[in-house]
C-alpha cells in the first residue's frame, strides 16, 4: 500500500511537472523568439538589395570546369530574403574518370549547360547565414536540383575570425550528391583588404557513384574591400588526381 501511494504521489507531482511546462514552454519560448529576432515579422526598412558575379574554374587530369554567373538577392525582413542564381557550365571530361556531374558523358568530350535556382536566405544568427534553394538545368543538363549553402562566422571580435562553411546538393537526374566545405580563418586585415587562409574540399556520393569520392587541400583567399572583390584558390587531390581550383566574385548593393 505504501508503495502504491507513492507510486500515486509520483505520477501526480510528474503530471503537475509535465502540465507546467506545457503552460510556460510557450510563452518562455515566444520570449526567447522575441528576444531573440526582434521584429522578425516586420519588413526590412530600408530594404537591400545585392547582386553578386561570380567566375571560377577547375582542372584536374580527369576533368576540367569553368562557371560564371550572377546571383541577385531582396531582403524582405531583417532575418528572411529572397534570391535568384543564374550559372553557366562548361564541362571538358578527360580520360579515366567521369565527372560525377555527368554519368555516361565518357564520349562527350564537351558540355555545356545552364542551372537556374531560386529560394530563400535565412539569417539565422548575426554572421550566420543558410540559403535553401531549387532549380533545374537547361541544355546538356536536364537535371532539377536541391541545395542548400551554409556560412557562419565564429569569433568575430577575435584578431582572426574564423569562417565555417558548407554547401550540399542534390541532383535529382544522376542521384550524386555533391557536398562541398571549407574552413577559413582572417589572418590579415586592414582597412582595404583581408587575407585568409585555410583548407577545404568536396564530396560526391549517391547515385551511379559505387563509392564515395572526393578531394581536398589548403586554400587561400584575398577581399579588396572598396571594390567588394574577392578572390580565392585551392589546390589539392583526390579521387581526380591532382586538381586546381580558383573562383572570384564582386558584390554590388544598394539600399531602397
Amino acid at each position: 500500500m505504501a508503495k502504491n501511494r507513492i507510486f500515486r504521489v509520483s505520477m501526480t507531482v510528474a503530471l503537475a511537472v509535465v502540465l507546467s511546462a506545457l503552460t510556460i514552454a510557450p510563452a518562455a519560448h515566444a520570449q526567447w523568439f522575441d528576444e531573440t529576432y526582434p521584429g522578425f515579422y516586420s519588413l526590412q526598412t530600408p530594404g537591400l538589395l545585392q547582386a553578386t558575379a561570380f567566375a571560377g574554374g577547375y582542372v584536374s587530369d580527369k576533368y576540367a570546369v569553368v562557371q560564371e554567373g550572377t546571383q541577385v538577392e531582396q531582403s524582405v525582413t531583417p532575418y528572411i530574403g529572397v534570391f535568384g542564381r543564374a550559372t553557366g557550365y562548361q564541362l571538358w571530361i578527360g580520360g579515366g574518370f567521369e565527372s560525377p556531374l555527368a554519368p555516361g558523358s565518357g564520349s562527350f568530350p564537351r558540355l555545356n549547360f545552364g542551372r537556374f535556382q531560386g529560394g530563400l536566405d535565412f539569417t539565422l544568427f548575426p554572421g550566420t547565414h543558410l540559403y535553401v534553394s531549387g532549380g533545374h538545368d537547361v541544355a546538356d543538363s536536364d537535371a532539377f536540383l536541391v541545395e542548400g549553402d551554409f556560412s557562419s562566422w565564429i569569433c568575430l571580435h577575435s584578431q582572426h575570425p574564423l569562417n565555417a562553411s558548407f554547401s550540399s546538393m542534390h541532383d535529382f537526374q544522376n542521384g550524386v550528391t555533391s557536398t562541398e566545405f571549407d574552413l577559413q580563418a582572417i589572418l590579415l586585415s586592414t582597412e582595404k583588404y583581408m587575407i585568409l587562409g585555410g583548407a577545404g574540399g568536396a564530396m560526391y556520393n549517391g547515385g551511379y557513384l559505387t563509392d564515395a569520392q572526393g578531394q581536398g587541400g589548403p586554400d587561400v583567399g584575398f577581399y579588396y574591400r572598396p571594390w567588394q572583390l574577392g578572390v580565392s584558390a585551392q589546390a589539392g587531390y583526390g579521387n581526380a588526381h591532382q586538381y586546381v581550383q580558383i573562383s572570384m566574385y564582386k558584390q554590388l548593393s544598394w539600399f531602397e
